[in-house]
């Protein structure tokens, strides 16, 4: 009669422990792949984000829209455009390196928040009527946005508030005239963003500044992809 052969306990453990060592070495490249494949993922709906602001202002006399929820859904038809796949708490704060959040410091001028919105609508809520992004946050940070410029005319663009109402008429002031990071000159619009994703920056290894981490996802001016650290001033960044 024949023996049938079992491994022992040793063996069992021995090739337990080898799978655990290869995944291991495996699971780095399999985190860099996922990230890799959510950066294109997010890339493709800023980008549709951008053609979705062309044709609305050729639609609207070369007006930008006043909020990105103004695009929803005659212009962006899903709302899961709104979401960046990094973007895992999806509480509304689309620029977490500006020292405010939501409703507070400098990131409350992108919000409809009371006494500081201009118009009928609300960026992250669509506009009254429809209710159309309710309860949703969006990871996006919209620079040609129609909140309300005076928390930055003065001390960003050296204007005021009359003459930069929003935050959208300081941008295209800045454009125009540039600003001390810049050497008061105009800036290259394929380089100025209005639409950017901070949800894959990486924090530098060796620290320093929160202005020198990347990537910066941005969409610019004049509608191209580019690449940019926090401080996108100093210019395009590539890997």
């Amino acid at each position: 009669m024949k023996t049938q052969k079992r491994f022992t306990l040793i063996e069992l453990l021995v090739v337990i422990g080898i799978i655990a060592v290869l995944a291991a070495m495996l699971m780095p490249a399999l985190g860099k792949a996922r990230e890799k494949a959510n950066q294109a993922s997010c890339i493709n709906q800023i980008k549709q984000f951008s053609l979705a602001c062309t044709v609305y202002r050729s639609d609207f006399r070369d007006r930008f829209p006043y909020w990105l929820s103004t695009l929803y859904p005659d212009y962006v038809p899903t709302q899961k455009l709104y979401r960046c796949p990094m973007d895992k708490k999806y509480n509304g704060d689309p620029h977490p390196y500006d020292g405010g959040s939501d409703g507070s410091g400098q990131a409350s001028m992108f919000y409809d928040t009371p006494g500081r919105a201009s118009v009928d609508e609300s960026p992250n809520f669509g506009d009254r009527k429809k209710k159309n992004l309710q309860g949703k946050g969006i990871s996006y940070l919209y620079q040609m946005c129609n909140g309300k410029s005076d928390a930055v005319a003065g001390s960003w663009f050296g204007t005021n508030a009359t003459d930069c109402p929003t935050l959208a008429d300081c941008k295209e002031y800045q454009l125009e005239n540039g600003d001390s990071f810049n050497s008061n000159n105009p800036y290259d619009p394929t380089l100025f963003p209005i639409i950017s994703c901070f949800w894959h920056v990486k924090k530098n290894k060796g620290g320093g500044s929160s202005e020198d981490y990347a990537p910066v996802l941005q969409i610019a001016y004049a509608g191209n992809f580019f690449m940019s650290k926090v401080r996108w001033e100093k210019g395009q960044w590539q890997p």
